[in-house]
């Protein structure tokens, strides 16, 4: 009885963690893995194609179960595929997934990956857990730079004292650095760390005061005090401090002696000083009168200008005369050319006669141009209507299946806001549905997982359609790998929700799945890539058996 009802737990257990998005999670898990059952493997359990666990199991309509990928591999590989056990016709349309088999297949209790050295043993549904904890799983060491593989148990250890590319703290700065290149930093770099002197004092300083002891190292080679009055002695600090003690007699006479020096050079300066004062004294003689000089020549200058001014007057006169005599020689030439200029002009009249009428002509052209570009606008526009709608047409689906692209996804996902799909039908004369996506997420769900729903539109032919809607409904993420690990979700409608009742307005309130797929499985899948060239694909399919065209 016990046995029983643990057994019951455990089932229980496995149906609430088998949700859409973790279920596929564990399916690519499980397949990365070797498992070992147990109990042998029933033969219900086990894949008539490949021969191996079903761990995905999926129905056909003859009813029988297959793996997705070997059922895959059997409708990609012929247009009329058939079932390799009793040749019935393989429909993709009636393929469905077995949730009962796959649940009872997670309760069969298998050993730990790493077994023998790991002897425990669990359901199939908690191999996953159990792989987090397993202290005999191998794992990669965590520290930046290293490749070793270790057990888990063994881990901890390797990372805090064995591991190359650890970090421990320098003993003098304190700041953490890896071990490889903690002792060059603690020799050469930390500026914490004490020195010997570069002078061989007896003293040792740190890194970075070592400027700072030089300034007062008693090793270091400096010159004397009075090295300006003459001194020459030159040695160890400490050494020219005594000097500089014992000697102060000495360099007092030297302090004299340039005093002396100076005294000297200083008498030189001002007797030549003097000597320079008089000579300035008489160039400013000389000066006074040069000034005078020029005084008389520039009257002698404004003489010659006033003598200039009247020759330019003189001249101007003989121009104007001759001025005057070129406009009555000119007066007769004036004549012919007046009449030349008279028969241009009325040339010209006539030319503008010309161009007055071509003027004319060229506006009844250009209104009778507008009036058809008016004309040859409207038929553009009519054109572009029809283009649209044609093109609306064209891409309606009426088989109840509708295949959505979405592009621009990370610009549509960082405004929040939300998209509505192209609508279609599950007929000619059916329901008409369209698809919503909140790329950010919906209600409790934004920030963190992509949002998915589906809505139920008014359409031409609700009056003879019955109603509340109760078509189940599959809303499936496509994977543009290659590996057709798409994403799918279904549900059949709860036909006591207005949701799916007979639309009274344009559409009822979406319904599906706020958490259809985290951002981070969405984005970072390593089995999968479901956004490429920022586009992603979403499909809808509605089940439309039992519908009957009108």
């Amino acid at each position: 009885m016990a046995a029983e009802e643990n057994e019951c737990s455990s089932l229980q257990l496995c149906k609430q963690s088998i949700d859409p998005v973790r279920s596929w999670e564990l399916d690519s898990f499980l397949a990365n893995h070797t498992l070992s059952f147990v109990a042998p493997l029933d033969e219900r359990y086990m894949c008539p194609a490949c021969g191996g666990a079903i761990l995905n199991p999926h129905q056909t309509g003859c009813g029988h179960i297959f793996c997705a990928k070997c059922l895959r591999i059997f409708i990609e590989s012929n247009d009329l595929s058939t079932c390799p056990l009793d040749g019935m016709p393989i429909k993709s349309e009636e393929v469905f997934q077995d949730n009962c088999c796959k649940r009872e297949l997670l309760n069969l209790e298998v050993y730990c990956s790493n077994t023998p050295v790991c002897t425990q043993k669990m359901p199939l549904c908690n191999l996953q857990k159990h792989l987090t904890l397993c202290q005999y799983e191998a794992l990669q060491c965590s520290n930046p730079g290293c490749t070793d593989i270790l057990l888990r148990k063994s881990l901890p250890d390797h990372q805090r004292r064995l591991c190359q590319f650890r970090t421990e703290f320098c003993r003098y700065c304190t700041k953490p650095y890896p071990i490889t290149q903690l002792p060059d930093h603690e020799k050469m770099l930390c500026p914490e760390a004490e020195v010997q002197c570069p002078y061989n004092c007896s003293q040792e300083v740190k890194r970075h005061k070592i400027k700072e002891h030089v300034d007062e190292c008693p090793e270091l080679e400096t010159d004397c005090i009075y090295k300006q009055y003459g001194c020459t002695v030159r040695d160890k600090r400490s050494k020219v401090k005594i000097h500089e003690y014992t000697e102060f007699s000495h360099h007092v006479l030297l302090v004299l002696e340039s005093n002396s020096k100076i005294a000297k050079q200083v008498d030189q300066l001002q007797q030549n000083l003097a000597l320079q004062e008089r000579e300035l004294k008489e160039r400013n003689v000389l000066v006074a009168n040069l000034n005078r000089e020029v005084t008389k020549c520039d009257s002698a200058f404004s003489a010659i200008q006033r003598s200039m001014v009247e020759q330019r007057e003189c001249v101007s006169s003989v121009k104007q005369e001759l001025q005057e005599l070129r406009c009555v020689l000119d007066a007769e030439l004036a004549k012919e050319e007046l009449n030349a200029l008279r028969a241009s002009l009325d040339s010209l009249r006539q030319q503008v006669a010309m161009m007055q009428s071509l003027r004319d002509h060229l506006g009844a052209l250009g209104q009778t141009c507008q009036r058809h570009t008016r004309l040859l606008d409207i038929h553009v526009e009519q054109l572009q209507c029809n283009e649209q709608r044609f093109r609306q047409l064209e891409s309606t689906s009426y088989d109840g299946k509708l295949i959505w692209k979405v592009h621009d996804f990370q610009r549509k996902k960082d405004s929040g806001a939300s998209l509505t799909s192209p609508h279609f039908y599950t007929g000619r004369s059916g329901y008409k549905l369209s698809a919503r996506v909140y790329p950010d997420g919906d209600g409790s769900a934004r920030g963190t997982h992509l949002s998915l729903y589906i809505m139920v539109m008014r359409g031409d032919f609700d009056s003879l359609l019955p109603w509340p809607f109760h078509q189940s409904v599959t809303l499936t993420l496509l994977d543009q790998s290659g590996s057709r690990n798409h994403v799918s979700c279904s549900f059949t409608p709860d036909t006591n929700t207005e949701s799916f009742c007979r639309p009274t307005a344009d559409s009822n309130a979406a319904l599906g799945f706020s958490r259809f797929i985290s951002h981070n499985d969405l984005e970072g899948s390593q089995n999968a890539v479901y956004v490429r060239d920022d586009t992603l694909f979403i499909k809808v399919k509605v089940d439309t058996a039992g519908l009957d065209d009108l």
